[in-house]
């Protein structure tokens, strides 16, 4: 499926759309004049505007819920144990993006950096492989995707923003420029099948995303 241009009203999917980052994705396609609905399962937080439907992405997902859908999004909060993280971030994602393939709706997936080196984070080698786990269900599933692993999140404002690939690096990004790059992603089919890192940057320009998207490397590029 090809998402039409931002003018004209369409449907998208947010998974974990009343989180912190998710409900920002939420927000921003509610103020282009998309319809949204939230899937959650906290389904009374989500923000005025969008429909809710109570989901934990952990036990599977019914694909009817993609059903009409221009796009799917992503952004759900780790469990802290191994067992609960693997169940959400690597299966539950996984299922989602074999469901989305079927149906032909694009993915943004908001995952983290990281995600290749356990090892530097032993304490959360858990959530990190049910991370990679899922990046690469999505990566197989067939399914058009854009994979975004921001750095140590933050509250701040958005600014200048440092765009790499490869996940060697290291520093903090805020929910806004990932909820800015998730719906830039969305629109744009050139950021179909690339991973990126995404860091705050205050020397930087606010992202250029139809200029960035290009000049990405595709994964197994």
């Amino acid at each position: 499926m090809t998402v039409q241009p931002s003018g004209q009203t369409q449907e998208f999917l947010v998974v974990g759309g009343a989180g912190r980052t998710g409900r920002r994705v939420v927000e921003r396609l509610l103020a282009r004049g998309h319809r949204v609905t939230v899937a959650s399962r906290r389904p009374g937080r989500v923000p005025a505007g969008a429909t809710a439907v109570r989901l934990d992405l952990a036990g599977g997902i019914d694909p009817e819920l993609l059903e009409g859908s221009a796009g799917a999004v992503v952004s759900v909060e780790p469990p802290s144990d191994a067992g609960g993280a693997d169940a959400l971030l690597h299966r539950g994602v996984g299922a989602l993006a074999d469901a989305a393939a079927k149906a032909g709706v694009p993915v943004v997936l908001v995952s983290s950096i990281y995600s290749t080196r356990v090892d530097e984070h032993p304490q959360y080698a858990g959530i990190i492989r049910a991370r990679a786990a899922g990046e690469e269900a999505v990566q197989r599933s067939g399914a058009a995707y854009t994979i975004v692993r921001p750095g140590w999140l933050g509250n701040g404002p958005a600014g200048g923003v440092r765009v790499e690939q490869g996940d060697t690096g290291d520093g903090s990004t805020s929910r806004d420029a990932v909820a800015d790059a998730v719906v830039a992603a969305l629109f744009d089919p050139a950021a179909r099948g690339k991973t990126f890192e995404l860091y705050d940057d205050a020397g930087a320009p606010p992202a250029d995303w139809g200029a960035v998207f290009p000049g990405l490397a595709a994964d197994g590029g």
